[in-house]
């Protein structure tokens, strides 16, 4: 017999202990302990109601972490992880779980349901797109191994644009919300409520705000500077010269650094050739690529 519970409904012990069973020998490390589990939750607004565990005759069998969000008068909600346990694999657990998610997602009123999956899990992708789900792209995770060499900006570069009253400000990431421009097309984690302690540069002309870049900051316990994490931002789309304010944006961001200090991004869109070429240029390398993707709910 096959049942459900939501982890609001079960011991946190056996909640973690079937994460990492179910993500073991994944594509990447996701091995956690009860603190970052935790954090987790809290950090990506991942809801215990929402999220379900699967058992068969009493036995824990699979998972899913859900969370919901409301933007702009739209909710959407996101699988923030499904695993099967390994040795129930191949026995049509993940399909019930996506069927029992969707049910959860249509009572709650979601208009979208999203998740990502690394490209290389074609299973997983393939019975995605069996439940309704299409992919809307990749988003690749870089790293900088190494000493960075970051493209030297021409000083006419900086000179041109304060004369031209270009500044840029640093704030909390959730201010570039209120930007018409600000995207929320993109992977969950790559929207400002997933970045609460997140930081963001803001170019603005004369008032006028050209594009953002978020991005995070990440603390040793010591309290030193012990990584950077670049987010997506979005330009606008009339801007004539966009790869010198992707330079100058990113440039101020990763200036921070220094010795000791990973850099690395997450969620690039595959698609942001501006992007890409100046990380590229600046000595990063993809470590992982994901397909987003997306179905609309009925």
């Amino acid at each position: 017999m096959f049942t459900f519970r939501t982890f609001s409904e079960i011991p946190l012990q056996d909640a973690l202990a079937a994460w990492n069973a179910g993500f073991q020998d994944y594509y990447a490390n996701l091995q956690m302990d009860c603190r970052t589990f935790l954090g987790r939750f809290h950090r990506e607004d991942l809801l215990p109601e929402e999220s379900v565990m699967l058992y068969a005759d009493g036995q824990a069998v699979g998972f899913t972490l859900n969370g919901l969000r409301t933007v702009n008068g739209e909710t959407m909600a996101w699988n923030g992880g499904t695993a099967v346990l390994p040795a129930y694999r191949g026995q049509g657990m993940g399909g019930r779980l996506l069927e029992e998610n969707i049910r959860r997602y249509k009572l709650a009123g979601a208009q979208t349901a999203r998740l990502e999956a690394f490209v290389q899990n074609e299973p997983a992708i393939a019975l995605y797109e069996k439940h309704g789900y299409r992919g809307q792209g990749t988003t690749l995770f870089y790293t900088l191994d190494g000493e960075p060499s970051f493209p030297a900006a021409p000083e006419q570069v900086w000179r041109s644009g304060e004369e031209a009253g270009l500044q840029i400000r640093e704030c909390a990431a959730a201010e570039a919300a209120v930007l018409p421009f600000y995207d929320y097309s993109g992977p969950w984690q790559t929207h400002w409520p997933s970045l609460k302690d997140g930081r963001c540069l803001i170019a603005e002309q004369n008032g006028a705000a050209l594009g953002y870049v978020q991005f995070r900051r990440v603390y040793a316990g010591t309290g030193q500077l012990s990584g950077i994490q670049l987010y997506p931002g979005r330009l606008r789309d009339d801007l004539p010269d966009r790869g010198t304010l992707i330079h100058l944006l990113l440039s101020r961001i990763f200036s921070y650094s220094g010795s000791g200090v990973s850099l690395s991004t997450v969620h690039t869109p595959a698609a942001d050739s501006g992007m890409r070429s100046w990380l590229e240029a600046a000595g990063f390398s993809v470590r992982s690529e994901l397909v987003h993707m997306e179905r609309v709910l009925d």
